[in-house]
């Protein structure tokens, strides 16, 4: 679990709640339903028309990656990829066919059994480097969705700020009316500005970062296949993959 993801937005709406409280504005005035319709069903609206459906599925299924962290272990994975160099220069490669089954590692397995096949090794090389392209291109696209969000939203709520106060200037006959009604305008213009900067543009980052350790677990896979391939001395592939690991 990343307990920033869920930590962040939490302090943030602390500072907000906290500085309400300290300036003395009742809690809740700043609810709002029409500023929650607006902001939120604005924002998806707006998003949703440059996203195909495949891809919003997917961006919303990234959350679990924002609150998780990346599956996955460097360190178990550098220590089977030196249990299978060892295994490969003392039986030979055939001798990796029992070890395939027992990784947990999709990507290192797919390599292994590339080599158990006796795929040559520059093929190995184009056809896993060409997957991890593909691949970060593929889970890149949830950290731009919620990047859009965090552009949206503030947009969406200066939209919704706008209706309401047309609705104010409506009732300017009535003054007792006209304060509360520009402070409730106001109130999209904050949910639109919050979610984007405590929640969707962080959120967007993380899932970037996210997106790059799932990669570099990749490459460190490939460059391990690939040590193996070409007979590297465990100790001087696992050496490198170390050093893979600490950039």
């Amino acid at each position: 679990m990343e307990i920033t993801s869920i930590l962040g937005p939490v302090l943030g709406a602390v500072a907000i709640l906290g500085t309400a409280i300290a300036k003395g504005v009742p809690i809740m005035s700043l609810w709002g339903f029409s500023a929650v319709m607006i902001v939120g069903i604005g924002t998806i609206a707006a998003v949703v028309v440059g996203y195909p459906m495949k891809d919003l599925i997917h961006s919303i299924k990234s959350l679990g990656l924002y609150l998780k962290g990346p599956d996955g272990n460097v360190e178990e994975l550098i220590t089977d990829v030196e249990r299978l160099a060892q295994t490969a220069r003392k039986d030979g490669f055939l001798a990796l066919e029992k070890e395939v089954e027992k990784l947990d590692n999709p990507f290192l397995k797919k390599g292994v059994q590339m080599l158990v096949d006796n795929t040559d090794p520059a093929v190995i090389q184009e056809v896993l480097e060409a997957e991890i392209d593909i691949l970060y291109e593929e889970e890149e696209v949830a950290a731009k969705f919620w990047e859009d969000v965090g552009a949206f939203s503030p947009t969406v709520g200066i939209i919704g700020a706008v209706l309401g106060l047309m609705v104010v200037m409506q009732n300017l006959d009535n003054p007792e009316k006209i304060g509360p009604g520009i402070a409730t305008a106001f109130i999209a213009t904050i949910y639109g500005v919050a979610i984007a900067n405590l929640f969707a543009l962080p959120a967007g980052k993380k899932i970037k970062r996210m997106c790059h350790h799932k990669k570099m677990h990749r490459e460190i896979a490939t460059v391990g296949v690939l040590g193996i391939a070409h007979s590297h001395t465990p100790k001087v592939l696992i050496e490198r993959l170390r050093g893979m690991a600490e950039h």
